[in-house]
Formats: C-alpha cells, sequence, structure tokens
C-alpha cells in the first residue's frame, strides 16, 4: 500500500503553534552583526594566548602610579570650597522643586549630582591653565527649556546668591548654565523629560541631543554609583582622565567610555571576581585601546544603558573614522613609550613631544605610529558621509 505523503515538509513538522510567520534560528541580519567581533583580550582568551606567569602587581609601576595620583587629586581645602560651592546652589534649586510658584519661568522636575566630583574621579586642571575645578549638576525641567527660561533661571541664581558667595559670575551655554567663583566652577546641566523631547526646537529651545546627553548622565551616575565603588576602578578613571588630558589623541574618549573602559579593565578578569591590580588595569586599558576597541568591526564596550555595546548601539558610529584611527595609534604609541620611560608617559618626569617627531627617550631614539586616516581624507582623497559609511559597511559585511 502506497504510503501518503506529510501534510508539512520536515523543515515545518515542528513549527511552533500560533506563530504566524516563520523565521530560522540564524537570520541574515543576526548573521551581518556577528562580523563584528571582540578585540584581542589576552586576559579573557586563555586558550589562544596562555600565560606564561600569574599575573602580579609591578611594584616599579605601582610606586609611580601612586605618586601620580597624588599629584593630580586635588587639595582637601580646594575639594571642600568645591563642596560647599555645589550645595549652596543645590540648596537654591531644591528651593525651586518645593515651591514652583516663587518661579514661575519655568517648573523645575528634580535636582542631580553627577559628574567627576560626585564619584571622586575629579582630577586637578592642566598647570597654568585657567580652567577651575568643576562639579556638575542635571537639572530637570518639567516644562520646555527655552532660551528666555534658562536666561532668567540664571537670573534667579545670581539673585539668590549675591549676598552669599563673592565674585560670582553666570553666564549661558550650550549645555544650560555656568556658575563660577574664582577657580571653582559648577556646570549647571539642564534638560527635559523625555515626553517633551519631540516638542524641542533647535531655534527655540536647548538642543534635543544634549538634552538627551544631559538626561542619560542621571542614569550613568546612577551605575557608576552602584558599580564602580573599587579603589582600583576610580584610580583607574583618574589615570585615564589625566592622560587625555595630556595627550591630544586620546581625547575622543568622553568620560562615559572612560569609566566603562575602567570598569572593564578591572573587574572583566576571566571569569574571576579578583580585581586586578592597578599597574596590570592600566596596561589592560592601553592594550586595549592599541588592538583596536573603537575600530569598525568592533563591537566596542558593553554599555549597560543601552544593554548592548557601544559600536552597535548608535546608527551612527560613536567617533569619525579620523578619530578612532588617532586614538588607536596614539594608544599604540604610549604603550610603546610606557616600556621604556614609564614615569614620561604617567607624567611624573618631563620629557620630549614623541608625537612631534623622532626624539631620544631615556636613551633609546623612539619614532610614534603614524595616522593611517587623515581628516576628511582616505589615503590621500576626501570622502564624505555616504563613503564613510560605505567603508562601515564594507568592514562589517
Amino acid at each position: 500500500m502506497r504510503r501518503s505523503r506529510p501534510r508539512f515538509p520536515p523543515w515545518r513538522q515542528n513549527r511552533p503553534p500560533y506563530q504566524h510567520s516563520y523565521r530560522p534560528p540564524f537570520s541574515q541580519h543576526q548573521f551581518q552583526q556577528n562580523q563584528s567581533s571582540d578585540v584581542f583580550d589576552f586576559l579573557n582568551l586563555p586558550e589562544a594566548f596562555p600565560s606564561i606567569k600569574q599575573l602580579f602587581d609591578d611594584p616599579i609601576l605601582t610606586a609611580i602610579i601612586m605618586e601620580r595620583i597624588q599629584q593630580i587629586t586635588p587639595a582637601a581645602a580646594d575639594s571642600f570650597a568645591l563642596m560647599n560651592f555645589g550645595s549652596v546652589i543645590r540648596q537654591k534649586l531644591d528651593i525651586l522643586v518645593l515651591s514652583p510658584s516663587s518661579f514661575t519661568a519655568c517648573q523645575v522636575s528634580e535636582v542631580r549630582d553627577v559628574g567627576s566630583y560626585k564619584h571622586n574621579t575629579i582630577i586637578n586642571p592642566p598647570i597654568g591653565s585657567q580652567i577651575p575645578l568643576t562639579s556638575d549638576l542635571v537639572v530637570v525641567l518639567k516644562t520646555l527649556p527655552t532660551r528666555e527660561a534658562i536666561d532668567q533661571l540664571g537670573n534667579r541664581l545670581k539673585q539668590d546668591l549675591q549676598n552669599e558667595i563673592e565674585l560670582l559670575s553666570i553666564r549661558s551655554t550650550d549645555y544650560g548654565l555656568s556658575l563660577e567663583n574664582g577657580n571653582m566652577a559648577v556646570h549647571v546641566l539642564l534638560t527635559t523629560l523625555p515626553t517633551n523631547w519631540q516638542s524641542l526646537d533647535s531655534s527655540l529651545h536647548l538642543d534635543r541631543t544634549i538634552c538627551k546627553q544631559n538626561f542619560y548622565a542621571i542614569k550613568h551616575a546612577k551605575w557608576v554609583d552602584e558599580v564602580c565603588i573599587h579603589p582600583s576602578n576610580k584610580l583607574l578613571v583618574r589615570l585615564l582622565k589625566d592622560l587625555r588630558q595630556r595627550f591630544n589623541g586620546l581625547e575622543p574618549l568622553n568620560p562615559w567610555l572612560i569609566n566603562l573602559l575602567a570598569h572593564h579593565c578591572v573587574t572583566n578578569n576571566n571569569n574571576s571576581t579578583e580585581q586586578l591590580p592597578p599597574s596590570y588595569a592600566f596596561k589592560r586599558a592601553l592594550q586595549l585601546l592599541s588592538s583596536g576597541l573603537f575600530l569598525p568591526g568592533s563591537n566596542g564596550l558593553y554599555d549597560p544603558i543601552n544593554d548592548t555595546y557601544t559600536n552597535l548601539s548608535r546608527p551612527k558610529p560613536i567617533m569619525t573614522l579620523e578619530e578612532q584611527d588617532r586614538l588607536c595609534y596614539t594608544s599604540q604609541t604610549l604603550l610603546r613609550a610606557l616600556a621604556i620611560h614609564p614615569k614620561y608617559v604617567l607624567g611624573t618626569e618631563n620629557g620630549p613631544d614623541i608625537f612631534a617627531g623622532p626624539c631620544e627617550l631615556n636613551g633609546v631614539m623612539f619614532i610614534a605610529n603614524e595616522p593611517i586616516v587623515f581628516k576628511d581624507q582616505s589615503n590621500g582623497h576626501a570622502i564624505d558621509d555616504t563613503q564613510q559609511q560605505a567603508m562601515f559597511a564594507e568592514v562589517n559585511s
């Protein structure tokens, strides 16, 4: 007797019930995304890069690191003065939250402390510069942040503070307000509720992108307070900020990326709960940046706020091609210089400008790495945004 044919082909017999459209377990879109890969992290790839000896804390480099930390950490008197200055401004803003009828130009929803001072990772500004010590406050408005409302808020703060603080100057900025008092400053980062973002007009209100950045600064600060609590993490953040302050090639690293990088280098230790020592974590940070952590084709760092990786969480890259290349070759140069003259890299001793040309560094002839992507250029030819996106597509395909 002839056997009847099955009603569905074999690949459809195990189809889940009530599923209207079938999708294979591994789609083409997922395949393209998986072309992005992690960088060469020796610590997390012990099978491919077996360690010859156990990790240990370099006592010579640790001593140099601790010396530099003492130099870049603000004095206790300066930190106390900045705390008092920020507390007074915070009190005046809290009054506007509790008594909204006393100020009609705008309605303040909440005030939050964010930034380096809150996380105890603030560093001294460069010697000889006019940059003051700063702390940051995020002010969330219930109303739309118009230019007139921002100016009136600044006038209200100046009126409330003129009898308590001398030499106070207030000015409007792209991000909100800046209140300065001699060598101290408090940045008031203004934003509005997420429900108002679609109503923002750049000609009338604060820029929408800036409002989103200021709002997400609250989430970033909360994550740092809950997760980045180890002393080695705070120490590494200070070192990376100081390195970025002294070498222009590291400028593309913003404070959020520095916090993510420091947390990864200290805690992501091959499924181990032990924290890495500062000397090894500092070397690891330069190694990851040198291996192309933010170059096209790399996932980047895991962003816990967006629950994805930094290089995949945005429709546009977080850096231009020139900035990615500059960050990579600067880190490679500093990593080589660290093996020759660590005191120069960390800033405890002066030395020649290694990026100006060939020089002698600690008795060794030293030549810095050169860029391969120039600003607005690719192999000597100008490129536009369309060509730049195509270059990213070629790498990820």
